[in-house]
């Protein structure tokens, strides 16, 4: 249940302007963007406005949101996909905060939308915009609990699926996208696939 003082209950009925404010990691920086159209400094943190070009609406209930959300950013400067593309952004956060205004531009509350690791990107270089997918925090709650990496429990709820039939004689090591630990008067061959590519 979100609870409101009388105060905000009353502004709220004047409401006439929402902001989201975005935070997120890549590699070790955090980027802050603001959907409005001026500077918001926020638990301390300035937030930019310009570079956030299109988001859903996020609703916010006492339930917790399992979808994803993905956010298109103006990127002409390709700060953002430069960086997604050179550094580690897989299951790095992300926060979405709903910034409720009132008619004079003050903030009535603050309240967080959404929570999520970031899980796949794109960029169109040719629009300059680069789109983040962000999965909720909550969405692995939805899967099925209890599989684990055998052919009898993976049957039990994939009758059909054999992919772990014989996953009781794998027991080399596959090191993908780098050579193996070397031991003396031996050598380990690398891996013919190379190191992973970052998804486009």
């Amino acid at each position: 249940m979100i609870s409101h003082t009388t105060e905000q209950l009353v502004a709220l009925k004047g409401i006439t302007k929402i902001v989201y404010l975005l935070s997120f990691e890549i590699g070790n920086t955090t980027y802050r963007f603001s959907s409005g159209d001026a500077e918001v400094y926020h638990a301390a943190n300035p937030y930019y406005p310009g570079f956030i070009d299109e988001m859903p609406d996020i609703e916010i209930t006492s339930q917790p949101t399992t979808n994803d959300i993905s956010i298109d950013f103006y990127d002409e400067s390709k700060v953002l996909s430069t960086a997604l593309l050179s550094q580690n952004w897989m299951n790095k956060p992300l926060k979405a905060t709903k910034q409720i205004l009132d008619a004079n531009g003050n903030v009535i509350l603050n309240k967080i939308a959404f929570q999520g690791y970031l899980s796949d990107f794109s960029i169109d270089a040719q629009k300059s915009i680069t789109e983040i997918t962000a999965s909720s925090i909550w969405a692995d709650f939805e899967k099925t609990s209890g599989i684990k990496t055998n052919a009898k429990s993976q049957q039990r709820y994939y009758p059909n699926d054999t992919a772990f039939e014989h996953s009781q004689s794998a027991v080399d090591k596959v090191y993908w996208g780098k050579d193996g630990p070397k031991t003396q008067g031996s050598t380990v061959p690398s891996s013919p696939y190379g190191s992973p590519r970052v998804q486009p």
